[in-house]
């Protein structure tokens, strides 16, 4: 076999690989998105004969809130373990994964009860969209569309504030501080060329032709868009401003594939 075949040969099975972690991810969303359904015919809207299934998952609920968060912590802990001694993250990090979706669908469920379901609805599609887009398409794409995914969740959010100060401000404050930081990450990687130092590791997180605007203008559209919410509230408009943006990435990352 020469170079070239060889060459070929492990591309396929890079393209294998990335298939497989695709599946998976699909396989996932769609037996959680099934399980919310469930919680939703069972735990929401139940029958009088359901009722003492729904006080049961009620209960369930409020203590997985607490367990499922510090398992996720304990498993963060091996991960790093496993990365600081060079070992593969590949179980620690699946199962870190897992803990952290479980996690977090249990707090919001305990939390918000049934808007915390509908919000998931959308919340579990979104994120299997998102892990598609990291491993087909370049990695500023993924995350100009993790930006612009949480800047919609805020204009959702942002009119809410008033009512609902230390979910509404909170969040806007979280986002601020993505935001900047996000900013300034990119602005690190920008002036050393898309490479990331890590205890003199470098690791290369962009491309050397990765397009810097792009994240900028996201950062910075993502910010008007949510301010703009806060003060006009939740318009169809500020909806539409980050999904024609997402759009237009959508296009312009797909030709710079070709």
């Amino acid at each position: 076999m020469n170079k070239k075949e060889q060459q070929k040969a492990q591309r396929a099975r890079e393209e294998d690989i990335i298939l497989t972690k695709v599946l998976w991810w699909i396989l996932g969303a769609v037996v959680l998105e099934a399980v919310l359904l469930l919680l939703n015919k069972v735990y929401v809207n139940f029958t009088t004969e359901q009722i003492y299934l729904a006080v049961a998952l009620q209960g369930m609920f409020k203590v997985l809130a607490i367990v499922l968060p510090i398992c996720f912590v304990a498993l963060l802990i091996w991960t790093l373990l496993f990365w600081k001694s060079g070992r593969s993250l590949r179980l620690p990090g699946v199962l870190t994964g897992i803990a952290l979706v479980l996690a977090v669908c249990a707090v919001v469920i305990d939390c918000f009860y049934d808007k915390g379901i509908s919000f998931l609805y959308v919340a579990v599609p979104a994120v299997a969209v998102l892990a598609l887009i990291y491993y087909l398409y370049q990695r500023e794409f993924f995350f100009a569309a993790v930006l612009s995914a949480l800047g919609l969740l805020g204009v959702k959010v942002a009119p809410q504030a008033a009512g609902a100060p230390q979910v509404g401000y909170g969040y806007l404050a979280v986002l601020a501080v993505i935001l900047v930081a996000a900013a300034v990450c990119f602005r690190l990687l920008q002036s050393h060329k898309g490479v990331w130092s890590v205890k003199g590791k470098a690791r290369a997180i962009l491309s050397k032709s990765a397009n810097y605007a792009m994240l900028y203008v996201t950062c910075a559209l993502v910010a008007a868009v949510v301010i703009a919410a806060l003060v006009l509230g939740a318009l169809a408009v500020l909806y539409g401003v980050l999904v024609a943006w997402l759009l237009i990435l959508a296009v312009y990352y797909t030709v710079r594939l070709m």
